[in-house]
């Protein structure tokens, strides 16, 4: 068992270097046999979660929550320090680098709460499922072990219960992107 907490310590600390060098990294992540990686500065680490903020062809575009459980590896090699260099050549980790809300990190429960209070609209990913659930909304109800979004679609109809997720089935949230932020605006009620 200590073996394993090693392990864990020696990998939590090779985490946290990237944090403190400002590293951008590519987190590859299978499910079902499909790739779904996903690459941008990784912001905080704790026992159960990874923040990111995202990039998005030379943008930083909201964050990424994972579940520390929910990726294969983290690669940091020579494209992923060019990206890095064009970002600070770009002025962009001057001006839009980091994250400055308080967000917990530490359990489910809180995460979301936290989420709710700063009316963020997310979206959450349950990718390793033979169905997988994609579902974008603002959180509605926060329990122990689920979640529940107002699901809305392309046309920015909202539905009119909220979709619940369990914790259990989670690989991915997001929030704070362009997308989100901007379809908020313009959602409207099922009629």
């Amino acid at each position: 068992m200590t073996d394993r907490k090693d392990k864990i310590k020696d990998y939590d600390i090779m985490l946290q270097k990237h944090i403190d060098k400002k590293d951008f990294i590519k987190i590859n992540r299978t499910f079902k046999d499909r790739e779904e990686n996903i690459s941008g500065f990784m912001l905080a680490i704790t026992r159960q979660f990874i923040l990111l903020q995202v990039d998005n062809e030379f943008m930083l575009d909201g964050y990424a929550i994972i579940p520390k459980d929910r990726f294969d590896s983290i690669r940091c090699n020579n494209y992923d320090k060019t990206f890095k260099r064009i970002y600070k050549e770009e002025g962009l980790l001057d001006t839009q680098y980091g994250f400055n809300q308080s967000l917990s990190l530490k359990s489910w429960h809180e995460l979301f709460s936290d989420l709710k209070k700063l009316d963020y609209h997310v979206v959450i990913e349950c990718e390793d499922k033979d169905d997988p659930d994609f579902v974008i909304g603002p959180i509605k109800r926060v329990t122990k072990d689920k979640v529940g979004v107002q699901y809305y679609d392309p046309t920015g109809k909202l539905d009119d219960k909220p979709t619940t997720l369990s914790y259990d089935d989670i690989t991915i949230i997001k929030f704070g992107d362009r997308y989100s932020t901007t379809f908020k605006r313009h959602l409207r009620k099922s009629k």
